[in-house]
């Protein structure tokens, strides 16, 4: 019998949003984990890495100031976390404070967070997950 006990899913992300920087250094992140924000900026590709996502993170008008903190998780499958997220920052010109509510959508394989795909809407992300709240 081993003395070590696997993670669930939620867990693994659970501690993921524990440290500085959820999605840029949590140590569950894989360094290849592909990053969707597809649905809030068409216009961007998927990023690939945490070294591509990092420099997205930087370079948007809000730069390193943004922080995500979970508010709720929901396990969709196995493989699969939903987390309602309040993302804060400041403008890097302005300094005015922002926050927005969206949701996260992680995909795990051997423990690591392979994907992160955002939904700007909470409600449509638990209809397309089929997920209930």
């Amino acid at each position: 019998m081993s003395g070590k006990m696997e993670q669930s899913s939620v867990e693994i992300v659970r501690a993921a949003f524990s440290g500085e920087g959820p999605l840029t250094s949590a140590k569950q992140l894989a360094p290849d984990a592909e990053f969707d924000f597809t649905a809030l900026y068409p216009d961007q590709p998927v990023l690939q890495g945490v070294e591509e996502m990092r420099a997205f993170r930087d370079s948007g008008p809000w730069g390193s100031s943004i922080s995500f903190q979970a508010e709720r998780f929901f396990e969709v499958d196995d493989d699969r976390v939903l987390v309602f997220v309040r993302a804060t920052a400041s403008g890097r010109r302005s300094g005015t404070p922002v926050q927005t509510l969206v949701a996260h959508e992680f995909t795990l394989r051997d423990g690591l967070i392979v994907r992160v795909k955002v939904h700007p809407d909470r409600a449509d992300a638990l209809k397309a997950l089929r997920v209930s709240a």
